[in-house]
């Protein structure tokens, strides 16, 4: 029994339809179902990480009270903290989707504007510990705060490339 035709303008083709990515029908609506709950699941984890380094540098500043009540300055770290992020999605937000499109025009400046954030994501504790008005716990647990976002990142990088490319790093 032939199956029905889905092919040309005059139904010339011959066969079973056809996902998007050449699988059946079926596996196509597994494969889009499940690229549905990685994304879900993508975005769910950044929120978790985001809210935990946030939790970290306000814990940093409840939690180990100094004696001149200065602790509240490390709320000043949540301003860099979330204006690092705005270069690096411009930047995404921004750049074109095409294969062979050399580097995004603004990728230097995006660049340029983490690094600044990022400096004083990690020179604000710094100075703070240095002048005496936070306890090095305190210091510590802000640069936690910075520390898990950037390894998250690191191994999400590495995970991609390990996905894009099958022969990488085995």
């Amino acid at each position: 029994k032939r199956s029905p035709s889905f092919g040309g303008a005059r139904g010339r083709g011959r066969g079973i339809a056809r996902g998007s990515c050449g699988c059946s029908p079926t596996a196509a609506r597994s494969t889009t179902e499940f690229h549905c709950h990685m994304s879900f699941l993508t975005i769910l984890g950044t929120a978790a990480v985001v809210s935990a380094a946030i939790f970290m540098e306000l814990i940093a500043c409840l939690a180990f009270p100094v004696e001149s009540g200065t602790e509240w300055l490390l709320l000043l770290l949540l301003v860099p903290l979330v204006l690092a992020a705005i270069p690096l999605l411009l930047l995404r937000a921004c750049a074109g989707d095409s294969l062979f499109s050399d580097t995004p025009k603004g990728r230097h400046w995006a660049e340029f504007g983490f690094a600044f954030f990022a400096t004083g994501i990690i020179g604000v504790p710094s100075l703070l510990l240095l002048r005496g008005l936070i306890r090095w716990e305190a210091f510590a647990l802000a640069l936690g705060g910075l520390a898990l976002p950037a390894i998250t990142a690191a191994l999400s990088r590495v995970c991609q490339r390990a996905d894009s490319d099958p022969f990488s790093y085995r």
